[in-house]
């Protein structure tokens, strides 16, 4: 059982490394008609950690999208960063941290993959970029499709063009929501919930 000090100390420590974790790479902003602004990390809530040896290293891949626009999109990846093997069950944090910019209003449509790093992290920023081309590229065909089956789309593309890239890290789960709402991952024994916001 955790100490309340250990629990205070890695708070702070959290805390203090989530500044410049962000990686964020946007595909295409929004049509010039809407104000592009960014996506943030709010809330972070640890349900149960994944049932990997020691605490959790989480990290966070999101693909925003305009549910008019085909074009309008972004992709980024937010984490692990401060929290490499610091997230525990019962752990809840407030972040408020930049996940990716060019994102063009609450109404965008939210495809995310959390992943579970270990060792250091399997994702290079040239491969974070071709995943989110590939997103982008497979929205241009899901995009027209009844919202089931672009979502089913949109989540199978992401979690298996990400896989073609790990070798140590483990996925969760994907999750589909709205901007505001809570993302949840429920996989390797773990459950998260995470909800991201506009400024």
């Amino acid at each position: 059982m955790r100490t309340t000090f250990r629990h205070l100390t890695r708070r702070i420590g959290v805390l203090g490394a989530l500044t410049g974790v962000a990686l964020a790479a946007g595909l295409a902003v929004s049509s010039p008609a809407q104000a592009a602004t960014t996506l943030k990390v709010a809330n972070v809530i640890c349900h149960e950690e994944t049932d990997e040896v020691g605490d959790d290293s989480p990290y966070f891949l999101v693909f925003a999208a305009s549910t008019t626009n085909p074009s309008a999109t972004a992709f980024g990846k937010w984490g692990p960063g401060g929290w490499d093997a610091e997230i525990a069950t019962g752990d809840s944090y407030s972040p408020n941290a930049s996940i990716v910019s060019g994102v063009g209003s609450s109404s965008w449509r939210l495809i995310s993959l959390m992943v579970e790093e270990d060792y250091d992290n399997d994702l290079t920023a040239g491969e974070i970029a071709w995943i989110g081309n590939n997103m982008f590229n497979q929205y241009q065909i899901s995009f027209w499709q009844p919202a089931s089956t672009m979502i089913s789309e949109l989540r199978a593309t992401l979690r298996n063009t990400t896989a073609m890239y790990l070798s140590n890290d483990d996925m969760v789960a994907t999750a589909s929501s709205t901007i505001g709402s809570y993302a949840g991952y429920v996989g390797d024994g773990g459950y998260y919930q995470v909800r991201y916001t506009l400024p």
